[in-house]
């Protein structure tokens, strides 16, 4: 609600009905409301332990801001619903334009990811990564890194603050050809104590914040328009 977003019906659970918050009763003259059998309401959250209200929404349409140096996300071949509600969430919270996602990547709309993502699906424009997508993104990012645990260049290396596109597949199974194909560069997490890989919900977020960080403090002086020279893949 805090989104701007208001839902088409509320569901209660009968034995929270006496409890319902101050928010759930200040919706009570604009939104249908019904009170469901507590076996029904367990089976229709799709949760072990429901919170006592479902609420059914319209899929969001959030329109794209414009800004002279977007941020992009791409996501390709991430299956688990709850790493990509996780990165979702990231993302908002970092200021991403929009996050783009692959035909190989989960419904963002799978329970699980919109649980995870907690309210981002009604604060950042989700959009299929379609032909004429990839384009604007080729001709509008000069930097395009691929997120890889070999990547050749440490994530704080890169000047964030030009028109970027931050790349994530997969820990397993990592991006297909064609993804890969439409980075510039490949991005590394230096890790300690041993460790290959982060989850990709983390490792997202990381890196994001990273470029916040920097676009909060401004262009860095004589900074290159796209990737520094010898970074780019074979």
């Amino acid at each position: 609600m805090l989104a701007g977003a208001v839902p088409t019906l509320l569901l209660v659970r009968e034995d929270r009905v006496e409890t319902e918050p101050e928010w759930l009763r200040s919706l009570r003259p604009q939104v249908p409301m019904r009170i469901v059998a507590s076996a029904l309401f367990d089976d229709v959250s799709n949760t072990v332990t429901p919170q006592g209200t479902l609420a059914v929404f319209p899929f969001a349409e959030v329109p794209e801001a414009s800004t002279r140096s977007p941020l992009y996300v791409v996501i390709d071949r991430v299956r688990d619903p709850g790493n990509l509600g996780t990165l979702l969430r990231a993302a908002v919270g970092a200021g991403v334009t929009a996050v783009l996602l692959s035909d190989e990547t989960v419904d963002p709309y799978h329970p699980k990811a919109v649980r995870a993502g907690m309210g981002a699906h009604f604060r950042i424009p989700i959009a299929s990564l379609h032909s004429d997508r990839r384009a604007s993104l080729e001709a509008t990012c000069p930097l395009r890194a691929l997120a890889a645990a070999d990547g050749l260049v440490p994530y704080e290396g890169l000047d964030w603050t030009q028109p970027a596109a931050l790349i994530l597949g997969s820990e397993a199974d990592g991006v297909t050809t064609d993804a890969a194909s439409l980075a510039t560069t490949s991005v590394r997490i230096p890790l300690l104590g041993g460790l290959e890989s982060l989850n990709v919900g983390v490792a997202g977020a990381v890196m994001l914040f990273e470029a916040a960080r920097q676009r909060r403090r401004g262009p860095r002086r004589g900074a290159r328009p796209g990737p520094s020279p010898g970074t780019a893949l074979p």
